[in-house]
């Protein structure tokens, strides 16, 4: 068992669950952790090509950028309130939460997770929910199929307390202006993927 999971066992979550402040006391020892509506969610380091994904996307996000206002960052927690600390792959945050670990919801304009096969409903569904509730205005799900190499993509957009798909899971190039103008060719990355997965053989 590792420290952080015996630290876990240790706790007493209140009425409502545990905070954030419970959260914080957990030693980093490789693993996960989210909270979300009071549950510590605990799940193993991503796989590579989970990481590989969330890099390329967080990459072109970047070099789409047309200002410093904002940054693009991975695989970093976010206060949402007392009892809801996720830990989204990729964030769109303003540049004044930079140096910042975690860092407060206020001012972040996208979030973008990229669903495995133990994350689907938490992304799909839960998140979806936190994230609106919490006033994001962009959310993106990015679903990729080892099986059938692709990637496909999901653009929710903010209105009043809920999303409206803007885009509902394409696998073709997407295109958007939110937060700023940028192309992701789906087709692309998935390609680049199999690559890796099926690289061509040896023939010295």
């Amino acid at each position: 068992m590792s420290a952080a999971v015996a630290q876990l066992a240790r706790l007493r979550p209140g009425i409502r669950g545990y905070t954030v402040d419970d959260l914080h006391t957990l030693p980093e020892d490789g693993l996960r952790f989210e909270l979300i509506d009071g549950s510590i969610s605990v799940s193993p380091s991503a796989t590579g090509s989970h990481n590989m994904f969330a890099r390329w996307i967080a990459q072109l996000l970047e070099d789409a950028n047309p200002d410093t206002g904002y940054v693009v960052g991975t695989d970093q927690s976010v206060t949402i309130d007392e009892h809801n600390e996720p830990r989204p792959d990729i964030v769109v945050l303003p540049s004044a939460y930079l140096d910042d670990s975690p860092f407060p919801v206020a001012g972040v304009r996208l979030v973008v997770e990229v669903v495995s096969p133990t994350s689907a409903l938490r992304d799909t569904e839960i998140k979806r929910v936190l994230y609106a509730r919490a006033g994001v205005p962009f959310y993106w799900v990015v679903v990729p199929d080892q099986d059938a190499d692709t990637v496909a993509l999901a653009e929710l957009v903010l209105e009043g307390s809920t999303y409206r798909y803007a885009t509902h899971y394409t696998s073709e190039v997407f295109r958007t202006s939110r937060p700023w103008p940028v192309e992701i060719d789906l087709p692309a990355l998935a390609a680049r993927m199999a690559r890796y997965r099926r690289p061509p053989a040896d023939r010295s």
